[in-house]
This record gives structure tokens, sequence and C-alpha cells, in this order.
């Protein structure tokens, strides 16, 4: 049903949980996920060099990280970076890659960018060549509750990937629990689980 999945992503702390549900449907049909940051046109027009490349070392970091969770399970991921209209742009590439399903959040970090972010989603369901899955940040259904439990969610994941590490932090994230680990070699780890489904992604930190 699915060959290329585009999961756009604005590097905030809901794109974990976003790129999670985006992955378990790219396992299920052997598809490729796409992860793509946009620049926005508006915001590149107040910035001064240093800040551009500031932004765009951000974007990078954002689709390298979807990548990385997107490994760990398996399935190959593209990561790509461009500027202009978020909601335009994502349309565009979507239609370039030729995609089969868009996996957008429904808001952002927070304030203006929640409504932005917000408005970009309901253009690319009024829009999109291909169906889009919305997905809005868990409110209810949570079954990991406390960073205990986050934890040994984590410490499982860890060893199951062959890594003897320990836990050295564990955070709450807006819509992902978000647990550092360090292996016994050195290798820093980060492990996010989801608070709604308990699915686990271990990264290695670049």
């Amino acid at each position: 049903m699915y060959e290329r999945i585009l999961v756009p992503t604005d590097g905030s702390d809901g794109s974990a949980h976003v790129a999670l549900q985006a992955i378990d449907l790219a396992e299920q049909y052997d598809a490729e996920i796409h992860s793509l940051y946009v620049v926005s046109d508006d915001l590149l027009s107040r910035l001064d060099l240093k800040s551009h490349d500031a932004i765009e070392e951000e974007g990078e970091r954002a689709v390298k990280r979807v990548q990385s969770m997107a490994r760990a399970h398996g399935v190959d991921a593209v990561t790509e970076l461009r500027e202009g209209d978020p909601a335009d742009t994502i349309l565009d590439y979507a239609d370039e890659i030729e995609a089969d399903l868009i996996v957008s959040g429904t808001h952002g970090r927070s304030g203006v960018e929640r409504r932005i972010i917000g408005s970009v989603a309901e253009r690319l369901v009024r829009h999109a060549a291909c169906p889009v899955l919305t997905v809005r940040l868990p409110e209810t259904d949570v079954t990991v509750e406390n960073a205990d439990h986050a934890e040994d969610l984590a410490t499982k994941a860890l060893a199951n990937d062959g890594f003897a590490a320990d836990v050295t932090g564990v955070e709450r994230q807006l819509s992902v629990w978000v647990v550092d680990a360090e292996d016994d070699d050195g290798t820093s780890l980060v492990v996010y689980v989801d608070p709604v489904t308990q699915r686990t992604s271990v990264v290695k930190r670049s």
C-alpha cells in the first residue's frame, strides 16, 4: 500500500512521536521514510547569515534524528532540507517523490509556532494529492506515566539491541520520554519511548 512515506519535521519534541507513527507504518508495509525540514522564507528574511547557518544546522539535526530512529527499526530513510513556504514546499516535495502518504504533526513547540504547524497540517490535508495522516500529541491513553517505567522500557530496549549501557538521565518532553544512556565503551545513546504505545527507538548520538 505504501512505498514512500513523507514525514515533515520541525525538530520539536513532538517530532519523535510523529516519526514513530510513520516508522511503524513503514515497517508494516516495507516502505521508505522521507524526512523533510523546511526553512521558512519568512523566517529567513529576518535572519543574518550566522543565524541562517544555525537554522540549517538545526534542520540537519532534525532530519538526521528521524533517519537514525528509522534505521534503528530497519527502515530506510532519506533526508532533505529545503527553503520556502512550509506547506507549499512539503506538497511540492511529496509530488516530486510520489509520496504515498504524508505523516504530519498537528502543532509545533508552543505559541505562534504551534499555530503555524497547525495551519500547515490543515493545508496538507486540503491540498495533498496523497493521503495525509495527522498525529495529535498524546493527551490521554498514556501508558508510560513516570520516569521509572520509561527507564525500565529503555533499559530493555538497550539490552535487546546489544548495548551494555547505564541510564544517565530520563526526561519527559512534550510527547515522548527521552532516556540518555552510555555504553561501556563510552558510546552516548538516547532512547525515545513513546508514552502511549511504549514503542522504543535506540539511537547513537552523533
